[in-house]
């Protein structure tokens, strides 16, 4: 009878330690989604204005020389396709992960 009940202690502190790692790591994998899901937000809201200053900032920079109209399409095209993808992706934007 004795080894019963220590085999079953044994057990249920077995059980306890699996469900407090269990606990540990839904708690983790929770944090991380909320985590993800707000860092999406300002990501996109900063992220995208950044990249076109960047981009025509270079363009300006490293290529003075260019003729005004190749540096018009150099800078229309690429900004009209991040502009109309980045209005698709708002769109459909959900903070979820």
């Amino acid at each position: 009878m004795d080894t019963l009940f220590q085999q079953s202690a044994q057990q249920h502190k077995a059980v306890e330690q699996i469900n407090r790692q269990v606990m540990r790591s839904v708690r983790r994998e929770m944090r991380l989604k909320t985590l993800r899901k707000w860092a999406k937000l300002p990501g996109l809201c900063f992220g995208l204005p950044i990249a076109v200053v960047v981009y025509i900032y270079a363009l300006f920079v490293f290529m003075p020389e260019m003729p005004e109209q190749l540096q018009t399409v150099c800078i229309a095209i690429p900004v009209a396709t991040i502009l109309a993808l980045a209005a698709q992706r708002l769109r459909y934007f959900s903070p979820e992960v």
